[in-house]
């Protein structure tokens, strides 16, 4: 997933407490229409904030990673971070051959033994690949041009990620590859130039794609991908779209923002495909949504937001098949500037990582980044 600009160069977090995952996690449970509590998960101790966290992933309730960057500067850059969870604690993996200044900004699991980070580092676009003993870099079509922001897996070993390139005369275009297995392959889409932000891959293997369709305008662009075949969905209701879930070619969910001319009030939305229409829910006290994960049946279930400012904890919204509610998050953000959560399930379970963090502001008025936040709902 791809943090908004303004929620990529922010971050603080209060002290988190240590929580230990419940053993009914490792089991499939029935979905919550009263959600449980979010708990509060301790950040390693080896971290150096600031720090911050942009992307959440689990293989299983004792396998998931979480990607961000380490060692955060006033302006927003740092070192490429990824952190590993082992079903007991959260600690740092040792990445070779990664260097600052960068950070990551999705990551995807298809197995323990089987994962994919995309972000930069010093020498550009990156990508990271886990074969259950190290992190190392692979190699892909236009890494020297291009800008990743999402990454996802699919069945069969395949994956997918997505992000944009310059054309020759300096134009957005987006660009979408393919894991065949051996190599990365640029695939054509037929898709207009922009830039793409979000990637998801359905059980049936779906590919659903999101984010700006033109070079020259804001609207949103919203794809999927049937044996071969690319389709776009008339634009959502939406100014900026930051994360998609397909359950169907005609059950498609995505989140994002709708900018508002009145101070202070530019809602967090949630729309969702029907086939033939967009429908929207607006989340209070939230300023963009901005990812959406499923529970272990494939249905939305969680959102995780950016909130406004001084927002007094982290904030969801939680689906529970029928309507969507806001629920509170773990971290308590009193005298913060704004915080934001990004969501993952974890399969085999309807329980649910979120990562992100918070930021306050300095004596010009500029937001600066502070500690990661993990939090846990089982």
């Amino acid at each position: 997933m791809k943090l908004s600009s303004r929620a990529s160069a922010v971050f603080t977090a209060a002290l988190l407490t240590a929580s230990v995952i419940p053993a009914a996690a490792a089991s499939a449970a029935p979905a919550q229409t009263t959600p449980a509590a979010w708990q509060a998960v301790s950040v390693p101790s080896s971290v150096t904030s600031p720090a911050q966290l942009a992307g959440v992933a689990a293989a299983s309730a004792s396998a998931a990673w979480a990607v961000g960057a380490d060692a955060v500067t006033p302006a927003g850059t740092g070192t490429p971070l990824i952190l590993h969870w082992n079903g007991t604690s959260w600690s740092a993996v040792a990445l070779s051959g990664v260097s600052g200044p960068g950070g990551l900004t999705s990551v995807a699991a298809a197995s323990p033994r089987d994962a994919w980070a995309v972000g930069t580092d010093s020498a550009g676009a990156i990508v990271l690949h886990w074969n259950g003993r190290k992190w190392y870099t692979v190699s892909f079509p236009d890494q020297a041009t291009a800008t990743l922001s999402s990454v996802a897996v699919g069945p069969h070993g395949t994956a997918w990620m997505v992000g944009g390139y310059p054309d020759s005369s300096g134009r957005p275009q987006l660009l979408v590859e393919e894991w065949s297995g051996k190599a990365w392959h640029v695939v054509n889409t037929g898709l207009s130039g922009g830039a793409l932000v979000a990637v998801r891959v359905s059980a049936s293997g779906d590919v659903f794609v999101a984010g700006t369709s033109s070079p020259t305008s804001t609207n949103n662009l919203v794809a999927d991908e049937h044996d071969g075949i690319w389709t776009s969905l008339p634009a959502a209701p939406l100014d900026s779209v930051a994360n998609v879930l397909g359950v169907s070619g005609s059950d498609v969910w995505v989140a994002g923002l709708f900018l508002s001319t009145t101070p202070g009030s530019t809602p967090a939305k949630i729309c969702n495909w029907n086939g033939s229409t967009w429908s929207t829910v607006s989340i209070p006290s939230a300023g963009q949504a901005l990812s959406i994960s499923p529970d272990d049946s494939g249905q939305p279930q969680w959102v995780g937001v950016t909130t406004n400012i001084d927002p007094a904890s982290t904030l969801y919204s939680h689906y529970d098949g029928t309507s969507w509610s806001n629920v509170p998050g773990a971290t308590a953000l009193t005298g913060v500037f704004e915080g934001y959560t990004v969501t993952a399930h974890i399969p085999g379970t309807n329980a649910t990582w979120a990562v992100g963090g918070s930021a306050s502001l300095n004596s010009a008025g500029n937001p600066v980044p502070a500690s990661p936040i993990i939090e846990y709902n089982p």
